[in-house]
């Protein structure tokens, strides 16, 4: 049987390529001039009832019991293995190894090999192993391996490992392995793998490891590993791995590794680092902000710029027209902290490390502070100096006895402070202190003397309080402006 069936395919390649050769002689013929018959019959070229003039020849129904070559379709075509027309098909056809054409396709074509035409490919295309369009596809292709389309693609494409449009794009691919078009995509790509695009995006790609853009996307892009943009982008990119674009990105970058773009203007998401040259809007990340130049607010363990204007937020916010401060401080709970504080002039972070120096055991601290300076005469209109100002600031300290311990143990501050500078380099301040204690370690309730309010509740203690702070600061400080003209440059676009 098997022999049989090698021979058979055998013979049918050898008929049509036969054919075509006699085919040469009808090269003049064209589609409108082919004769017409309402049925025809072939065991296989050119043993048909059009004989060696089959590509002169359309049908309405055809029945090709090995394979047949005709010069056109019109209607409805089975075929053992092959079908092929010279000029065109249009209607159904069904055939067990492929369906041809040496000009369009339209209609609705099945086999299970190939379905292939030179021209194009309009209608619902379903083959075992590929669909291929020479010029432009309007409709559906599924194969098991792979769908062509030589220019445009107009429609869907469904492959278990691939679609390739050597243009455009406008609809749906979908593959098991990758998706690639050479041209501009408009719709949605969906790959087991990645999908590529030579130019422009516009819609959504979607894959399992990377998209990548040649130009500019305007859309979403959501990959595993990478999302990557040659262009500008406008829109979302969500990744477990890294965010790339090369030129200006507008929108919402989520990536669980890293973002990196030369200008960002919109929200920036990074489980490590969020990287560029211009960032503008609000950036979060585990570890990094770092760029040229940003504006916006800056949310990480550590933010780097050149030029910051903004709200810093971090262990250590490092710019180069911000502030470098170490401030010493005593605080009426018996704690001595020192303190690296950096970030803007106008809003500061700062990293607290303390020591109580009042009771009878070990008891240290590390925390951080969030703060605001103005000059004296935003919070007191009838008092200007200028070498006077005040800090608003909030904390969040955790107190460890002995040696270090995550046993719940905060204590949460609110404090007004009061400060003088003394030349660029030197600062005394103080002021009312507002804390609230949450503990489970007992005898914490003796880092102060009083409380207005102790209650317990489900085996946690709490204390509130009104005390106070008293601290110098040292190095790198200058005069802040008024607050009304502190953010007058701060301009973020968010159409």
């Amino acid at each position: 049987m098997k022999r049989l069936l090698s021979f058979l395919t055998f013979l049918v390649t050898i008929a049509v390529l036969s054919g075509s050769v006699v085919a040469q002689d009808y090269d003049d013929i064209s589609e409108e001039e082919l004769k017409y018959r309402k049925w025809r019959v072939t065991l296989f070229p050119p043993l048909s009832t059009n004989g060696i003039k089959a590509p002169e020849y359309t049908a309405r129904y055809s029945i090709n019991i090995i394979g047949g070559y005709h010069g056109g379709l019109d209607g409805l075509e089975i075929g053992g293995l092959v079908n092929y027309t010279k000029f065109y098909s249009n209607g159904f056809q069904i055939a067990g190894l492929a369906n041809a054409s040496g000009g369009n396709i339209a209609g609705f074509n099945v086999a299970g090999g190939a379905n292939i035409s030179k021209g194009d490919m309009s209608g619902i295309q379903v083959a075992g192993f590929g669909n291929i369009a020479g010029e432009d596809l309007e409709g559906i292709q599924a194969a098991g391996l792979f769908n062509i389309a030589g220019n445009n693609s107009s429609g869907l494409q469904f492959a278990g490992i691939g679609n390739i449009a050597k243009d455009d794009i406008e609809g749906l691919q979908g593959a098991g392995i990758v998706n690639a078009a050479w041209g501009d995509i408009s719709g949605l790509q969906a790959a087991g793998v990645a999908n590529i695009a030579r130019n422009n995006v516009e819609g959504l790609q979607a894959a399992s490891v990377l998209n990548f853009a040649g130009s500019d996307i305007s859309g979403l892009q959501a990959a595993g590993a990478a999302n990557v943009a040659f262009g500008n982008i406008e829109g979302l990119m969500a990744t477990g791995g890294v965010n790339i674009a090369l030129e200006d990105a507008s929108g919402l970058f989520a990536a669980g590794l890293l973002n990196i773009a030369n200008n960002v203007e919109g929200l920036a998401a990074a489980g490590v680092a969020n990287i560029g040259n211009n960032l503008t809007g609000l950036q979060f990340a585990g570890v990094l902000n770092a760029s040229q130049k940003s504006t916006g607010v800056q949310v990480g363990l550590i933010n780097i710029a050149q030029e910051f204007e903004g709200v810093p937020i971090g262990l250590f916010s490092i710019y180069g027209n911000g502030r470098q401060n170490v401030d010493m401080r005593f605080s009426d709970a018996g704690f001595t902290d020192f303190g690296f504080t950096s970030g803007t002039y106008r809003v500061y972070n700062t990293a607290i490390f303390g020591y109580n120096t009042l009771l009878d055991r070990d008891v240290y601290r590390v925390g951080l502070a969030v703060g605001l300076e103005k000059k004296i005469s935003d919070s007191f209109e009838n008092w200007s100096n200028e070498t006077m100002y005040v800090n608003q600031e909030f904390s969040l300290t955790h107190q460890f006895e002995e040696k270090w311990s995550s046993k719940l143990n905060l204590i949460y501050s609110y404090k007004f402070l009061v400060g003088k500078r003394f030349g660029s380099g030197f600062s005394l301040y103080g002021g009312p202190t507002f804390n609230a204690q949450v503990t489970r370690v007992p005898g914490a309730a003796d880092y102060t003397w009083y409380s207005i309010w102790s209650p317990d509740r489900k085996g946690r203690q709490y204390r509130f309080w009104v005390g106070f702070t008293a601290g110098v600061r040292l190095f790198k400080q200058k005069t802040v402006p008024a607050l009304k003209d502190s953010f007058q440059n701060w301009d973020i676009n968010w159409d």
